[in-house]
């Protein structure tokens, strides 16, 4: 009506429709069995099983609690909470709040309304009562379990007894199969290794904690501790854990143990050496949690605390991708910490029969090597067959709170001991070694003359042989490699890091 040009559409418009949004799936309805549980936390003779699930066949995480006496659903949150850093909760007063499952890049999230830390997505049966208000104080009893699902980002999936609504995932959820499998080499592969495989599993010969086959336990420890993460050599040490954790009895609590650090050693005697049987002569025992997460170390064994004999172990465990959760224990043999928590690994001196410089019938040291388990050429040891052990690495805690890498010690059993010879006390011989790191050069204080003393690399190969004087020894190290090596003197061995 102005006398202005009228534009209109030059090519054809195609009309589109505001997409349906699908309701979101309901929880599978499943009874998780005992022996579908990966990851196993506390010890007793009643469990409650803690499942995730959503939706779809074989695409559930979960985790198990086993009780004595009174707990409840907060004291296995917690108890899972510090053995498995992948799992955290949040809790307002009595109420659940979000529960939370980060693996890499894989986060699996159920979650509450901003606006309140209650539960309300996720059902309880908690010896037959709604536990969601009694979260601190209802106990758990026998076959307890909470059951969670839904795959959808960001779903409100109706509303609670109350009319709030129920929210879910928070990120898109990338399902995972029990047991995972992360780290495993995606390449065609043996089903199983030619070894003897997890716990329960046929021809298995891990040894029970209370076995009545173990006389006698470990009676001191001396531990060198390791890097956090040695491809941080400037990084902290390790601080998890004290030595006396791993005299007496192990049990099947992974909290009690003393944590070696990448490449750290433990060191532990006896009231009576360890001799030659039947059969197996000892037993180390680590804290894994589950059957597959296991963080390895070499044995060595002596008589006068000087010489050392390693075993001979193999890892046929694959080599082209970074093992960072699971260890098939069937392509592992003569490391320790091939069983979970409360299983030790058994050792037969018979296989050390041809050995010099050690008496297999009077065995008064076991010595633990951290196995480094990076696939990284700088970083790696390797077994007595030259293959590169691959394990969990890096496992240092991200948050710096644990500081408990590398293999984690909870005791040293003995089947057959040797009663008509009491162990001798081998003295200190090294008072001091610095720097630490160091680049070139290590001073070393010895408090005796002409000790011989031996420099070895972490895959136990002889670098450098030298003699001590008694005082301070400088030592030129400037024709090494950087890395990691051992400096042993008598009945001493400290670790030296050459950056």
């Amino acid at each position: 009506q102005w006398g202005m040009d009228i534009l209109v559409w030059t090519s054809t418009v195609t009309p589109v429709t505001v997409p349906s949004t699908p309701e979101p799936p309901a929880p599978v309805e499943a009874t998780i069995a005992a022996s579908d549980i990966l990851y196993w936390v506390g010890e007793g003779s009643n469990e409650a099983i803690i499942a995730v699930n959503w939706a779809a066949p074989d695409t559930c995480l979960a985790w198990g609690f086993r009780f004595n006496g009174n707990a409840t659903l907060k004291d296995a949150m917690d108890s899972i909470a510090d053995n498995d850093p992948r799992f955290s909760y949040t809790a307002s007063g009595s109420m659940l709040g979000d529960i939370v499952y980060t693996d890499g890049d894989l986060t699996l999230q159920l979650t509450t309304e901003s606006s309140s830390a209650w539960g309300n997505y996720w059902s309880f049966n908690v010896n037959g009562s709604m536990g969601m208000a009694y979260f601190d104080a209802l106990q758990l009893d026998n076959n307890d379990f909470v059951k969670w699902g839904d795959p959808n980002s960001g779903t409100v999936a109706g509303t609670d007894q109350w009319g709030m609504d129920i929210l879910v995932w928070t990120s898109t959820v990338t399902p995972v199969t029990v047991p995972d499998t992360t780290g495993v080499n995606p390449q065609p592969q043996p089903e199983h290794g030619p070894f003897c495989g997890a716990v329960g599993t046929e021809g298995c010969d891990a040894i029970r904690t209370d076995s009545t086959a173990i006389v006698a336990w470990a009676t001191a420890c001396t531990v060198v501790r390791g890097l956090d993460d040695i491809a941080v050599p400037n990084g902290p040490y390790v601080t998890y854990g004290e030595e006396s954790m791993a005299v007496g009895p192990a049990g099947f609590v992974t909290t009690t143990a003393v944590s070696l650090g990448d490449g750290g050693t433990a060191t532990v005697t006896f009231a009576k050496p360890i001799r030659n049987g039947e059969g197996p002569d000892f037993a180390v025992f680590e804290n894994s949690f589950n059957d597959y997460f296991l963080e390895l170390a070499f044995v060595e064994v002596s008589t006068d605390g000087e010489r050392f004999v390693r075993f001979p172990a193999t890892s046929l465990s694959q080599t082209d991708s970074q093992i960072v959760s699971h260890v098939d224990p069937t392509f592992i043999n003569n490391l320790a910490g091939k069983y979970r928590v409360g299983y030790g690994t058994p050792f037969d001196l018979e296989e050390l029969s041809d050995s010099t410089g050690i008496d297999i019938n009077n065995i008064n040291y076991v010595r633990l090597v951290d196995v480094v388990g990076s696939i990284n050429p700088q970083y790696a040891t390797y077994d007595a067959f030259g293959h590169i052990v691959n394990d969990p690495y890096p496992t240092s805690d991200p948050t710096g709170m644990y500081l408990s890498g590398g293999f984690d010690l909870t005791g040293v059993a003995v089947l057959y001991e040797n009663e008509n010879v009491a162990v001798e006390e081998v003295e200190t011989v090294i008072s001091n070694l610095w720097p630490n790191p160091t680049t070139n050069r290590i001073n070393v204080v010895s408090t005796k003359s002409d000790i011989q003393a031996m420099l070895f690399d972490m895959n136990g190969r002889t670098v450098s042989t030298l003699t001590l004087r008694q005082g301070n020894n400088s030592i030129d190290l400037s024709t090494l490699a950087p890395g990691v090596y051992m400096l042993r003197a008598e009945g001493t061995a400290l670790k030296v890091i050459k950056q």
